[in-house]
């Protein structure tokens, strides 16, 4: 087993290193995901503060895997929680959460979790599509609404767990990359401003050319795969990156069940 801290790989320290958050003999304040396996490797958990983008094709688990980390924060710890939407409807995120039981309708009710709309587009009453403008307000960069929207929220609920779902939505509403790096930084320095986790979605297919900028300019990043191998779906984890902690990053197998993720720690892909 390989854990990195800070980009430097360590050996033989399992003596000084405790999952409780005491890496390398310091102690560091954890959010746990609690999803099966996942803490694990992450040492403990996400460290507040911190924007982690998760990155997968489509089908690869990345909205389950989020999803079930807010609901996990309100079930479990009474956190709040919220799920900014650029992609798909209000009502399809929430179908998303009963489709696994996670009981969303009483977060909600209760005040402890919110789906915010960032759609750029929308459908009219006629079936057009046309802009949102409630999300550009006449802004070129739709990066600083979305920033200023989930910041809000965030003060206002006292909220722990974020996720923006998906980063490439606002990104693919510019012509020119260097707006893109400069909404993306922007938004990252506000968010780790905030005492709470942010998941980022990224959409990644095949290989990668170079290192993605979403992952530069991030915390962390987790990779998520899958491949057909004997007509079988094989679905892998990997924690690629993490900012001030140790981490595992060998390759795992990894599942989506009726109940959300499981990380198989005892597979390695």
């Amino acid at each position: 087993m390989t854990d990195c801290l800070a980009g430097v790989e360590l050996y033989g320290l399992a003596s000084r290193r405790v999952i409780s958050g005491i890496v390398d003999r310091r102690r560091v304040e954890r959010i746990r995901s609690d999803v099966e396996g996942l803490d694990e490797v992450l040492r403990g958990g996400f460290i507040p503060g911190s924007c982690v983008v998760i990155s997968g094709g489509p089908g690869s688990g990345k909205s389950t895997l989020c999803s079930q980390f807010l609901f996990n924060g309100y079930k479990n710890h009474g956190e709040g929680g919220i799920y900014v939407t650029c992609t798909e409807s209000p009502e399809e995120v929430k179908n998303n959460f009963r489709d696994h039981g996670w009981d969303v309708d009483s977060a909600i009710k209760n005040g402890k979790m919110k789906v915010i709309d960032m759609r750029p587009v929308v459908a009219t009453e006629s079936g057009l599509i046309t802009r949102n403008e409630a999300v550009f307000q006449g802004e070129k960069m739709p990066f600083s609404v979305v920033a200023k929207a989930t910041l809000d929220e965030i003060k206002r609920a006292h909220a722990k767990r974020v996720v923006i779902d998906s980063l490439t939505t606002v990104e693919m509403q510019y012509k020119d990359q260097f707006e893109v790096r400069q909404g993306l930084l922007g938004l990252i320095q506000g968010l780790s401003s905030e005492d709470c986790v942010s998941l980022l979605i990224v959409e990644s297919i095949g290989p990668h050319r170079g290192i993605p900028v979403e992952w530069a300019l991030s915390h962390g990043a987790i990779q998520l795969n899958y491949s057909n191998e004997n007509s079988e779906v094989v679905r892998s984890i990997q924690v690629v990156k993490m900012r001030r902690t140790a981490h595992d990053q060998t390759v795992y197998g990894m599942e989506i069940t009726n109940e959300g993720i499981v990380v198989h720690t005892d597979v390695r892909v």
